[in-house]
């Protein structure tokens, strides 16, 4: 059974109104022999507490097996006020329908009502069909659980993907950048700095011109050639003394 045509019939037939249940059979233990795919019962006696029966067709081939053994439904089909088929579209071809029976089209996760079912004359309920309606009953709770859990997993899920794919792109952007800015060393430096191995000597001098930029104004800049002119200065004088002194 499909979990879409499963939880399309579970919205359309849901409480307060309805109580649905799925994989029924006409009895328990040894009694159950036949099984509908789900029925549905209406829960207010305005309007006439109905027994709806389904049986659901994902493919045509099983619909035509349906249509060469109708009599297989009656077990359960003889409690119901209605009978339909629930089937993907367009398996159920015009002029096949059985005249007892309605149709429901199930496509996108949606269902369409393509032929009413006619109102049947149901015989009443037995001890033996009401039992397995109530073991399902039982069963219908934890089926809304999983499904449930099962929506609230895929939301989890999804938004863990999102969160990966957003930091993959965070990190890819991150690396774009960074190659961009090597690539602009490389190209005014002519230095690789993928490839290479930075010297002391090196990174002080890379961290002296970057003080001086950092202090780039123009008094800061001027201070730095005052002193450097100074420093000159003093070793030529230091350089003439010595020349003196050896001659």
């Amino acid at each position: 059974m499909s979990n879409s045509v499963k939880a399309a019939l579970r919205d359309r037939y849901c409480k307060p109104e309805w109580a649905i249940f799925f994989e029924v059979s006409n009895g328990t233990g040894f009694r159950g022999h036949r099984y509908a795919d789900a029925v549905a019962m209406n829960l207010y006696p305005s309007r006439g507490l109905e027994i709806h029966g389904f049986e659901i067709k994902t493919y045509r081939s099983d619909w035509l097996k349906e249509l060469k053994n109708p009599d297989k439904a009656e077990p359960i089909f003889k409690y119901c006020d209605k009978w339909w088929i629930v089937a993907e579209k367009g398996i159920v071809k015009p002029g096949e329908l059985p005249s007892t029976w309605g149709l429901i089209e199930h496509n996108n996760g949606k269902l369409r009502q393509d032929t009413d079912a006619p109102r049947l004359k149901p015989i009443p309920l037995d001890k033996t069909f009401a039992a397995a309606l109530l073991r399902r009953a039982g069963e219908a709770d934890t089926d809304a659980i999983n499904a449930i859990v099962n929506r609230e997993s895929a939301r989890i899920h999804d938004r863990a993907s999102k969160r990966a794919d957003d930091e993959v792109v965070r990190r890819t952007r991150t690396f774009d950048d960074t190659n961009k800015k090597l690539a602009e060393v490389k190209a005014r430096t002519g230095i690789d700095l993928l490839s290479w191995t930075p010297t002391e000597e090196i990174c002080d001098a890379i961290k002296f011109v970057l003080a001086a930029n950092v202090l780039g104004s123009y008094n800061n800049v001027r201070r730095l050639r005052d002193e450097a002119a100074n420093f000159v200065k003093n070793i030529d004088a230091a350089l003439s003394k010595l020349k003196d002194k050896q001659t």
